[in-house]
């Protein structure tokens, strides 16, 4: 069966969260899809299966579930809410079942633990091992690439046009004027500190509204680092979109 795979998926291709939550024997189990994205390529109905459960020793770190449409041939990974494909780290703190983990600190600091982690660290000045005996889990190349990432979501890379500036902005709901003010100052300063001290600048903006996790997955996706998130809806038993659609051209 072609298209059951994920290695070598374009960031492209749509992508299906649901909620994990723990089932009888404890285990976390999904929340069961009746369609697939593949459900807008024809009028044909999607008939889904679980196909199976991979493991994960990175991201979620637990099994995730792989179903099979039958109808139109396709495999595709269920990913717990805030979580992407062939990511390490969760892109906000949430729980498997898509509730917020509000304890902790306020501000930047709420995504401690997640994707901007190396942000954090970098705006305090506190760069990542290029060296060390015993080896490391924080290392600078990986601080480095998780800068320009980060850069990308919260819109603060100079390299980023106009446009997608706006379309970054307009998604995460924060000022154009912020983001704009952050670039800038990278521009003139491209060390690893300014730059996580303008990423910072937006999760703090961030962090003050609603919905952070949605707002966060569309400008992902509207940088080109993973395909259109699809939300599993159980109530309205539908696929929903957390993404803006046809705008991804444009930030090329």
């Amino acid at each position: 069966m072609q298209g059951c795979h994920e290695s070598g998926v374009s960031a492209q291709r749509p992508f299906v969260i649901t909620a994990y939550s723990a089932g009888a024997s404890g285990v976390l189990e999904p929340a069961i899809p009746e369609v697939g994205p593949c459900a807008s390529r024809d009028r044909e109905a999607c008939v889904v299966w679980v196909d199976h459960v991979r493991e994960r020793k990175t991201g979620p770190c637990f099994p995730l579930t792989v179903l099979v449409c039958g109808t139109h041939e396709v495999g595709f990974t269920l990913y717990p809410p805030g979580h992407v494909p062939y990511g390490r780290a969760a892109v906000a703190r949430v729980a498997p079942d898509g509730r917020a983990i509000i304890d902790g600190p306020s501000g930047a600091e709420v995504f401690d633990g997640t994707v901007f982690a190396a942000a954090l660290d970098a705006s305090k000045g506190t760069a990542w091992d290029r060296e060390r005996e015993g080896g490391s889990e924080r290392w600078w190349g990986t601080q480095w690439r998780s800068l320009a990432m980060a850069q990308r979501i919260c819109g603060v890379s100079p390299e980023l046009g106009e446009a997608g500036r706006e379309m970054v902005a307009a998604a995460l709901e924060v000022e154009l004027l912020l983001l704009r003010e952050q670039a800038q100052r990278v521009a003139e300063a491209p060390g690893y500190r300014r730059r996580g001290e303008g990423i910072c600048a937006v999760l703090d903006r961030l962090s003050e509204g609603s919905c952070v996790l949605s707002r966060l997955m569309a400008s992902g996706h509207l940088a080109g680092l993973w395909g259109p998130p699809l939300w599993w809806d159980t109530q309205a038993g539908r696929l929903r979109s957390w993404s803006f659609r046809g705008l991804q051209a444009a930030l090329r």
